[in-house]
C-alpha cells in the first residue's frame, strides 16, 4: 500500500513534505511512515486520498481499497526483520505488486528462477552475509518470497534473458549447476507465464552491455526499473527513462535464441555439465 501510493505521490512530482501539507498532516513524517509501510490507514481515509492525489480511475481506487483490506492480514516479510530493510524490502513489496518482469543479468539467475542450492551458493559467493545463521536466514527468506510470488493468482510473468556465459559460471560447482540448469529448462517448459531466452556467445556486442536491470509493469501505475548492487537499489519511473530500458529489453529479446533454440541450448549445457 505504501508502496503504491509513493509511486503515486512521485508521479504528481510531489515531495513528502508537500504531499503532507495537501493532506492536512503537520509533519511529512506522516506520509513517510504510510509510504514505509509503518503507518496503516483505515478505509474510511481513503476518500481523502482520492481527491488529494487526484486518483479517478475506478481501478486503480479499488486496488487501493483492496490492499488496505490486506494490509492487516500477517505478513510473511515481517518474521525477518532485520533482513529485508531498505532498499530490499521495497524491491520485495515491487516485486509482489507487480503483474510482469524482465530481468537482465550477467552475473546470477534472477532469484524467483534459482533452485535453493544455487541461491545458498550465490549468497556464499557474495561475502556479505559473515555467519553461517546470517546465510540460513537470508536464503530461507529469498525461498520464501519466491513461493509467495510463483504460487500467486494472477500470475506473475517473469521474461528472462540469459548470457550464456551466466549459465556456464560453475556455481556452487557441476551438479549445482546442473539441477540449475534444468530447473530453468522445466520452468520455461511447465509455466506458461515464465519465458526463458539464452543470449549465446556468438551474439556479440548487445543492448544489455551496461549492465543489469529489471523493468517492472503494474496493474496500474507507472512501469519502473530497477538497477540493484549489493546495498543498494535504484527505481527509476521517469517515462523517458523507463522507455529507454524498455527498447533495451526489446534488442535483447531480439538478439537472443528463440525460445525453442533457448531451450535446446539449455539442454545442451546440462549435458555438458553432467
Amino acid at each position: 500500500m505504501g508502496a503504491e501510493l509513493r509511486r503515486i505521490r512521485e508521479a504528481l512530482g510531489w515531495t513528502q513534505e508537500e504531499a503532507a501539507s495537501r493532506l492536512g498532516y503537520r509533519s511529512f513524517s506522516t506520509v513517510s511512515k504510510i509510504e514505509k509501510g509503518v503507518q496503516g490507514l483505515k478505509i474510511q481515509q481513503l476518500p481523502h486520498f482520492f481527491e488529494v492525489y487526484d486518483i479517478t480511475d475506478p481501478g486503480l481506487r479499488e486496488g487501493l481499497r483492496d490492499l488496505v483490506r490486506k494490509a492487516g492480514e500477517a505478513d510473511w516479510q515481517q518474521r525477518y526483520e532485520g533482513v529485508v530493510d531498505d532498499p530490499l524490502g521495497d524491491y520485495l513489496s515491487l516485486v509482489e505488486s507487480a503483474s510482469s518482469l524482465f530481468v537482465f543479468n550477467p552475473a546470477s539467475i534472477h532469484g524467483l528462477l534459482q533452485t535453493p542450492e544455487y541461491s545458498r551458493a550465490v549468497v556464499e559467493g557474495s561475502r556479505a552475509w559473515k555467519t553461517p545463521q546470517d546465510i540460513d536466514k537470508f536464503v530461507s527468506m529469498r525461498q520464501e518470497h519466491q513461493t509467495s510470488v510463483l504460487e500467486r493468482d494472477p500470475a506473475l510473468k517473469i521474461w528472462a534473458v540469459l548470457p550464456e556465459g551466466l549459465l556456464r559460471q560453475e556455481v556452487g560447482g557441476r551438479p549445482t549447476m546442473r539441477a540449475q540448469i534444468c530447473h530453468l529448462i522445466d520452468l520455461a517448459r511447465t509455466v506458461p507465464s515464465i519465458t526463458v531466452q539464452v543470449l549465446p556467445h556468438k551474439a556479440g556486442a548487445h543492448a544489455g552491455m551496461d549492465g543489469p536491470f529489471m523493468l517492472m509493469s503494474f496493474p496500474y501505475g507507472r512501469d519502473v526499473v530497477c538497477i540493484e548492487s549489493l546495498r543498494t537499489s535504484l527505481h527509476l519511473n521517469e517515462p523517458s527513462a523507463v522507455e529507454v530500458y524498455r527498447t533495451t529489453s526489446d534488442l535483447l529479446k531480439s538478439d537472443a535464441l528463440s525460445q525453442k533454440a533457448s531451450l535446446s541450448f539449455l539442454t545442451t549445457i546440462a549435458e555438458d555439465l553432467e
